[in-house]
């Protein structure tokens, strides 16, 4: 004798929770509980027909609309009305509840199915991107890709934002940690803004952000390999790219030496942007699309020294007719030339861990300052660091245009030194000396612009240069003296007028120079 199933009880039917699949719990005498993985639960009855067949159970309600005891009545009169032949209609209504209830649940499966994927990290992670790329430079927004993309989306995908906690992240980023460090920081950063963005569009509450800031192990990070404390090395760097093969990332490589743009920039140049005559190169902050092309989203203008004038117009002649300067090169889908094929071009020549496309930003912050005396603000402009302010910026777009012209071309003569060998660098300034006509009988100080183009420096005339020991007598405006006489014995000539600068002659003994004593004799003018 089969086993009766054994009534269920109101506790049961209210505490029944969703499973993987649908599932039914049975009360006796046809009646069944039906549960849906979405949560629904509905009465469904069996009955007999007549003939003695058994039609398909029929839905007569849901719980919690239809108590138990409810949909135990409605159960036996089905079953009773089936049996008596007179069922027809009440058989046929009750299909046809339950087709429509059927069709509810199905609806209401579909909308929850919909809202766990609105709310998965797939789809939160796309629409941050999407309200992120705007104002992002193309490469944050290729690094950010990749990440999510690569990395993210794989292994947490379809985790629900609503719900997600640091323990269901902590895993992966640990594992990235691990190979990819930096890689890892980027993600718990985006991670955290993701969240962010989900709390921004009202799925989780505004105090439910992710503990992710020490999650990582400590890692030390260093800055982008760059030749910054031995220029014969960057010699070395830049023989090894004059003799490089391939001529369109040889100049890409030539030109971003030469103006220390960021890679990504130089690899996107356009013909429209350069301006041969003038020799300067406009670069837009922003591309058509509205993304970032500079990093600060201002456009920015440098001048292109001599050598970078050679190299673009050997482009022009190779690539007539088209958009970017540098064409794609093969297997390459991008519109222009790869910014890793410049990086790659590096490695490739023996330089991985030593020097980087973006590390001449660097060699010229660094060796220009050291080496070629290079007014730090003047360095900050061409480098086009973002200014503290925006009078900052406004003032810094004029205040050095002249200035970083000298500089750049300085920079690109200093390169050109190195590449032959030679590592001291030569005087930036190559206008000639103007002398004061002194008496006969005294040796002649003559005055020249410096570098900084505002300035005065002495150095005797005739081929005789003064020795590096007297380089601090430049002074940035006016000059004067400091006493009648600096030197006794000597004598000091009257006061003349040069380019603004008083400058006054001093007799010296036959094949003497001043001494470091004497240095102070010339000082910036209160």
């Amino acid at each position: 004798m089969p086993r009766l199933a054994s009534s269920l009880t109101e506790l049961q039917v209210r505490r029944a929770k969703p499973g993987d699949k649908p599932y039914s719990l049975s009360d006796g005498n046809g009646l069944v509980l039906w549960v849906s993985p979405a949560g629904l639960k509905a009465w469904r009855v069996r009955y007999r027909l007549p003939d003695g067949s058994r039609p398909a159970p029929a839905t007569i309600g849901h719980y919690p609309d239809v108590s138990l005891s409810e949909a135990r009545i409605k159960a036996i009169e089905i079953q009773r009305s089936a049996k008596q032949g007179k069922t027809t209609a009440g058989i046929r209504k009750a299909q046809q509840e339950a087709k429509a209830a059927v069709g509810a649940e199905q609806e209401v499966a579909a909308q929850e199915r919909a809202e766990i994927e609105h709310a998965s990290l797939r789809a939160v992670s796309g629409r941050w991107m999407a309200e992120k790329r705007p104002t992002w430079a193309l490469e944050t927004y290729r690094k950010a890709r990749l990440v999510v993309e690569s990395y993210l989306v794989p292994k947490i995908g379809d985790q629900d934002v609503r719900v997600m906690e640091t323990k269901d992240v902590r895993p992966l980023l640990i594992e990235m940690a691990k190979e990819t460090p930096q890689l890892a920081r980027k993600a718990r950063q985006y991670m955290a803004s993701i969240v962010e963005h989900a709390i921004d569009e009202g799925l989780r509450p505004d105090d439910s952000r992710l503990r992710l800031d020490r999650i990582l192990p400590t890692h030390r990070s260093g800055h982008m390999p760059a030749v910054t404390d031995n220029a014969s090395k960057l010699g070395d760097v830049m023989r090894a790219i004059d003799a490089y093969e391939n001529r369109v990332v040889r100049a890409a490589l030539i030109l971003a030496a030469l103006t220390a743009m960021r890679s990504g920039v130089v690899a996107s140049a356009r013909w429209d942007e350069m301006d041969l005559e003038a020799g300067e190169w406009r670069v837009p902050g922003k591309n058509p699309d509205g993304t970032h092309r500079m990093k600060t989203g201002q456009d920015y203008s440098t001048s292109l020294p001599e050598q970078a004038l050679v190299v673009l117009r050997e482009m022009r002649e190779r690539n007539m007719g088209g958009e970017y300067v540098f064409p794609p090169q093969a297997r390459q889908k991008s519109a222009h030339l790869s910014r890793d094929a410049l990086s790659k071009a590096l490695r490739e020549m023996g330089f991985q861990g030593e020097h980087t496309t973006h590390g001449f930003r660097a060699s010229l912050r660094t060796l220009g300052r050291e080496r070629l005396g290079i007014d730090v603000d003047v360095l900050e402009a061409q480098l086009a660091h973002a200014p503290k302010d925006q009078v900052e910026a406004a003032y810094a777009r004029v205040k050095f245009r002249e200035k970083r012209q000298e500089v750049m071309q300085a920079w690109a003569d200093y390169l050109d030194q190195l590449k032959q060998g030679r590592t001291e660098p030569a005087s930036m300034a190559k206008q000639e000396q103007r002398s004061i006509d002194p008496p006969m009988d005294v040796q002649p100080v003559a005055a020249r612009r410096t570098a900084e183009g505002d300035g005065e420096r002495t150095s005797f005339l005739r081929g005789q240069n003064l020795s590096q020991r007297h380089n601090p007598w430049s002074s940035d405006k006016v000059v004067q003296k400091l006493v009648d006489t600096p030197v006794d014995g000597e004598q000091v000539g009257p006061a003349t007028t040069v380019d603004g600068s008083e400058m006054r002659v001093v007799s010296l003994p036959q094949g003497e120079s001043f001494s470091k004593r004497d240095k102070p004799w010339l000082r910036r003018k209160s």
